[in-house]
């Protein structure tokens, strides 16, 4: 079975007729992409759709556990919610400080850096997969 490869390229389908494709694996991995990087309420014909962690990012922290639970049951939600192709998901989150130098400035600033890893079962062959995403936090933005 093959998807359509996404971000679609509406100047292919009218040069050649067609739309870029890809295997399942791609395009879950597209998809779970697109689910932890979009804010619910952007998707104008599906409000919902998108990952709570956006409302995180400038939570005051209390309890630095408690708040990355949340991240990760966040992620896990929106992930059975949004994407059916996939089974037996185990979501885990790390988290790290980065320093950056700016080069004009010399400032330097330390972000977090969450790295995210699905493992699951693609339902209709039974292939285990595991997929990765690296976002920085405060604002949140992707590698």
């Amino acid at each position: 079975m093959e998807f359509y490869k996404t971000p679609l390229l509406f100047t292919r389908l009218f040069e050649s007729g067609d739309l870029s494709r890809c295997d399942e694996p791609q395009s879950i991995d597209k998809n779970l992409e697109l689910i932890i990087t979009t804010c619910p309420g952007e998707h104008k014909y599906d409000p919902g759709f998108g990952c709570d962690i956006w409302f995180l990012d400038f939570e005051n922290v209390i309890s630095v556990k408690r708040w990355e639970n949340e991240f990760m049951s966040f992620i896990s939600k929106a992930v059975r919610k949004y994407e059916p192709r996939i089974c037996e998901r185990k979501t885990t989150v790390h988290f790290f400080d980065v320093k950056n130098q700016h080069e004009l400035s010399g400032a330097i600033s330390i972000r977090k850096r969450v790295d995210i890893k699905i493992d699951a079962t693609i339902i209709s062959s039974g292939k285990q997969c595991r997929f990765s995403y690296s976002l920085y936090l405060g604002p949140i933005t992707s590698n």
